[in-house]
């Protein structure tokens, strides 16, 4: 599970939040209360807790999807039975981490259909509009690159990117817990990061499909394996170049308050 071929094809994005999750905690750690006294009351309570979790973590069914998560998770459940409310961050941390790799797997149980067309009608539109020579059939996707070597491909779920919408959700919570905004501003530029990503995920399949016309097979699948560690880092450090902007900026209120102090003064 730790080699590079394995987290580089499949498991980038679960490892990538759980790694960001581990530096969030590092850096707010001086808010992790290791020191708060507990009563009777509170201690048996956390103990129940904990080992509820603890049991809850041991029958969750055995995958390699949550292998990590089950042993963080009975950790976290001593970790609640010792310092009682100083688990809440990292509660807050797991439970973004379980988000993150719950949401793809969910969106393939119960949204696999809809959310490949998602990615898929507005692919064939754009590669219609640029002259390629493409048909599908449902998912698939037929062509023949420009030497005359045939390929298919499927856009799957994964393909339309629910692995980089679960990273850019659980990304959107840790900036919100580092930096809040206020409601409306978050809700506007969730929408706005939720639609980027959505695009991203789209730009990337038109550039594969012109690769594998323009190149061949073999070139689309290189691309597959390296544009997702180019596209969606480089979108996400302008969705939070736009995102700090936002929370330094006064709200309107604020901006007027703060003009008529300066009228006044």
């Amino acid at each position: 599970m730790l080699s590079p071929d394995w987290v580089l094809q499949y498991h980038a994005a679960p490892w990538g939040v759980l790694l960001l999750c581990l530096i969030f905690l590092v850096v707010k750690r001086k808010s992790v209360d290791l020191n708060g006294k507990s009563n009777v009351a509170s201690y048996s309570l956390n103990s129940i807790l904990g080992a509820s979790l603890v049991a809850g973590a041991v029958f969750i069914p055995p995958s390699q999807d949550y292998a990590v998560f089950r042993v963080l998770l009975m950790a976290l459940g001593v970790f609640v039975v010792i310092f009682g409310k100083g688990a809440k961050m990292p509660a807050i941390l797991l439970a973004v981490y379980g988000f993150a790799i719950s949401f793809p797997l969910a969106i393939q149980r119960f949204a696999e259909d809809g959310y490949a067309n998602s990615a898929l009608i507005p692919l064939l539109a754009i590669t219609h509009a640029l002259g390629l020579p493409i048909q599908n059939q449902g998912q698939w996707i037929h062509f023949t690159s420009v030497s005359g070597e045939p390929i298919s491909v499927a856009v799957t779920v994964a393909c339309a990117g629910s692995a980089t919408m679960g990273v850019f959700i659980a990304l959107f919570v840790l900036m919100m817990l580092d930096r809040p905004l206020p409601p409306r501003k978050a809700a506007g530029l969730f929408f706005l990061g939720a639609a980027g990503t959505w695009l991203q995920s789209v730009i990337r399949l038109v550039i594969l499909l012109l690769v594998g016309y323009h190149i061949g097979n073999d070139a689309l699948w290189t691309a597959h394996y390296w544009t997702i560690y180019v596209l969606f880092p480089l979108w996400y450090l302008l969705f939070a170049y736009v995102y700090f902007r936002q929370f330094n900026r006064p709200e309107r209120g604020e901006k007027l308050i703060n003009t008529k102090l300066a009228v006044e003064r």
